[in-house]
Parts: C-alpha cells; sequence; structure tokens
C-alpha cells in the first residue's frame, strides 16, 4: 500500500508569523521565465522542526532535495505563468503550505489523468514502466509531460486541493499536477506559499538512490508549485 497525499489543516500553531516574514521577504524578476508561474523568494526561511515533523507524517526518513526551491516562499499574482504547466517535481515528496489569508483564497492545486497513456502519474518503480509503455524515465517523461504538458486537450483535470490558509498539502509529486490559479496584485493578497521538497534519506540529497520516474532526479520538473 502506497499513500500519495496528505492534507493537514490548523499545521503551523502560528501562520501569521511565517506570513508576516514572507510579507517582508524580496521575490526579485527572473532573467528568463521559469518553468512555474511566479517568483521565488530570494532567500530561504528554514522552519525549525519540520523536516523531521513531515518525516514523522509519511513515516519516511526524508532529507532537502537538492536543487530545488526548498524552504522558500513563492509569490504568483494574476497573469503569471511558466514555460510549463503540468508537471512532476524531481523529488521523492513535495510540501506546500498555503500562506494566503481566507478572504483571499481562490482555486487550488490540480491533478490531473494524462489522456493518451490513460494515467495520473508517474511510475514509482522500474518494474512499472511496462504497463506505461515505455522502457525507462526519459522515455516515459517524453512521451507525456516534456511533450504535453502545455496541451490541454492531452490532459483531464480529476482532482483539486482546495487552497486554504495554514493548510498543509503533502504529495508524492509524480502524480501530474499544476499550481493552479495565479491571482492578486500584491503579496498581501496573491497566492502565497511555502515550498519544501524531500528525498528519502537512504537516497540522499540528489535522489540518485531511489528508481522511480522523477525520483532520480530525471525528466521535467517545476521545482515545486
Amino acid at each position: 500500500m502506497i499513500r500519495s497525499f496528505y492534507v493537514i489543516d490548523d499545521f503551523l500553531q502560528d501562520p501569521h508569523q511565517l506570513r508576516n516574514l514572507a510579507l517582508q521577504q524580496e521575490y526579485p524578476e527572473y532573467e528568463e521565465t521559469p518553468q512555474f508561474p511566479g517568483r521565488n523568494s530570494k532567500h530561504r526561511q528554514i522552519i525549525n522542526g519540520l523536516d523531521r515533523r513531515i518525516s514523522e507524517i509519511v513515516g519516511e526518513p526524508l532529507v532537502p532535495t537538492d536543487g530545488t526551491s526548498y524552504a522558500k516562499f513563492r509569490l504568483a499574482l494574476e497573469g503569471d505563468k511558466g514555460t510549463s504547466s503540468v508537471h512532476i517535481d524531481n523529488a521523492h515528496w513535495t510540501a506546500i503550505l498555503y500562506l494566503t489569508l481566507p478572504e483571499h483564497c481562490q482555486d487550488g492545486t490540480h491533478f490531473f489523468r494524462h489522456i493518451p497513456t490513460n494515467t495520473d502519474r508517474a511510475p514509482y518503480f522500474r518494474h512499472e514502466y511496462e504497463k506505461y509503455g515505455s522502457s525507462d524515465a526519459q522515455e516515459l517523461l517524453d512521451m507525456t509531460v516534456n511533450r504535453d504538458s502545455n496541451d490541454p486537450s492531452k490532459w483531464e483535470k480529476i482532482m483539486t486541493v482546495p487552497m486554504r490558509f495554514n493548510r498543509l498539502l503533502l504529495v508524492r509529486p509524480q502524480h501530474w499536477h499544476d499550481a493552479g490559479l495565479s491571482f492578486g496584485d500584491s503579496v498581501k493578497n496573491g497566492r502565497l506559499v511555502y515550498l519544501s521538497f524531500f528525498n528519502h534519506a537512504s537516497a540522499g540529497p540528489s535522489g540518485t538512490g531511489q528508481s522511480g520516474t522523477g525520483q532520480s532526479g530525471t525528466g521535467q520538473s517545476g521545482t515545486g508549485q
């Protein structure tokens, strides 16, 4: 049995403290449009004990994933778009903590079925490739997110986890997903989240010890939405 999602409400005892830190951050523009919509905070904000708590929730020893937006805030305002829509993340677990106030919350995180392959996620393990009609991770990604990320006709939205202030979403990010709606015109009323990305401790920060698609660091990554 594999559990892929956790939704935990009222996660932080004092979410306004973290939100106030997010409001004070710099969110610099990018020279080139990133894969994800919006902008990351310039600096990371480490939350003491968070990694251990998430490890306890999922029942796995976890470490931060290299090369991701681990411990950064992300702000996405109306009109913000990335170069990719539907994607996976190069990590074993993605954590999204929603920090938009209740009166401004809209939409949420979307999950999809890839119509041509009739799948809702990339394989977790190598032995799954055959039933996906592929022989390796790169071929699988080339026939799904790398080819069809921005083609709405290839995807059916099957689930939305609604945005809610102080809600933590933990997901195995091999599930086809996107960031949902960008909205607002400032950090005070826009889509504001705190992100973390984790690998299983046995794989290390680079994830090279795991065999699943997207868990080996290959393929298309939105670096967390």
